[in-house]
């Protein structure tokens, strides 16, 4: 019975010792995260907006979203129950690198503010070449690319209602 014991005791023993000694020696290299404040991209690829706006009479800016590492936004723009009627409406997209001033983003997108309408449009930041530097023209009204933040604002120069709910769903890339 000793002998027995021995045979399945010390193996054991020699070999918990063994996996003892490898967790040890092969334990993980602990994390070193690099700081920095550049942000490459979105973290998943995309990311899904739905910035808040109230339209009730002429004109309407949606509350900002961030939009930090965006060059791509795919803008739907959809209508409930529109009261009165709104005529020759647009959507400016605008952008800002610090929160507070906002430049235009591309041009206005003409839209049609009637109940149940959706409109969809894009917006490409500037593409960037494979050789060299591309410097943009300065402007202090438009911006050639994504900020840091970016808001909707709505138009219309033509007649316009008591209300127009709309909601904006955009796919940032």
């Amino acid at each position: 019975m000793r002998s027995l014991r021995n045979r399945f005791v010390f193996p054991f023993c020699v070999a918990g010792l063994l996996v003892a000694l490898a967790l040890i020696v092969r334990s993980p290299e602990p994390v070193r995260a690099a700081l920095t404040s550049a942000i490459i991209g979105p973290t998943f690829g995309y990311m899904i907006g739905q910035p808040a706006i109230n339209i009730a009479g002429a004109a309407a800016t949606s509350a900002p979203q961030d939009t930090s590492g965006v060059t791509t936004a795919h803008i739907q723009m959809a209508f409930g129950s529109v009261s009165g009627s709104y005529g020759t409406c647009s959507c400016q997209a605008k952008t800002s690198f610090d929160g507070t001033n906002f430049l235009t983003l591309g041009s206005a997108a003409s839209i049609t503010a009637t109940t149940s309408t959706i409109n969809a449009w894009d917006i490409y930041g500037q593409v960037g070449v494979t050789t060299g530097v591309t410097v943009t023209t300065p402007s202090s009204s438009a911006a050639s690319g994504f900020g840091a933040w970016t808001e909707y604002y709505f138009s219309c120069s033509g007649s316009y209602g008591t209300s127009a709910p709309a909601t904006i769903n955009v796919i940032y890339k």
